[in-house]
């Protein structure tokens, strides 16, 4: 009966284990990229213009240019000094978090995905499955140049 008592506890407990491994994990994805540049204002540009031809919804996410992390939420947004709050200044990646797919145009940097090369501003048209292949074929059907990359996104806590 110990024995089986003993066996059930740890039993129980490695499920919790196994639940923390799936919420705090890295997710494949495939970021879908019309244009990268080192240019921020170039890379707006071409955003605004990707939004217009393609129809879609163009969201900047409050992030501006920063010379240390590439791109920032403001100061007033990342509210620092507290210990669940970010530090200023903070750029946190499309995608992370959640790892939802989506379709919507932005303006992102590249040092923030593994697998990119680094100290690119990109324009964003989607995040998805690493094998979706729908939403790429939309996007190269108007800018011939457009390719997807895969890479990863957080899928867990931004803390």
């Amino acid at each position: 009966m110990k024995t089986t008592l003993s066996i059930l506890l740890i039993f129980i407990c490695s499920l919790n284990g196994f639940a923390q491994k799936k919420w705090m994990s890295e997710v494949p994805k495939q970021i879908i990229i019309v244009r990268s540049t080192k240019s921020y204002e170039e890379a707006l540009t071409a955003a605004k213009d990707a939004a217009k031809k393609l129809g879609k919804k163009l969201d900047l996410r409050e992030l501006s240019p920063n010379a240390k992390t590439g791109l920032t939420l403001s100061e007033a947004a990342c509210k620092t000094g507290g210990s669940d709050e970010k530090d200023f200044p903070y750029y946190p990646a499309r995608g992370d978090g959640n790892a939802d797919n989506d379709d919507y145009i932005s303006v992102e940097y590249s040092n923030a995905y593994k697998h990119l090369s680094g100290g690119y501003y990109i324009v964003v048209a989607g995040i998805q499955d690493v094998e979706a292949k729908k939403l790429l074929a939309e996007v190269k059907a108007v800018f011939k140049d457009a390719y997807g990359k895969r890479t990863v996104v957080w899928y867990g806590p931004m803390d």
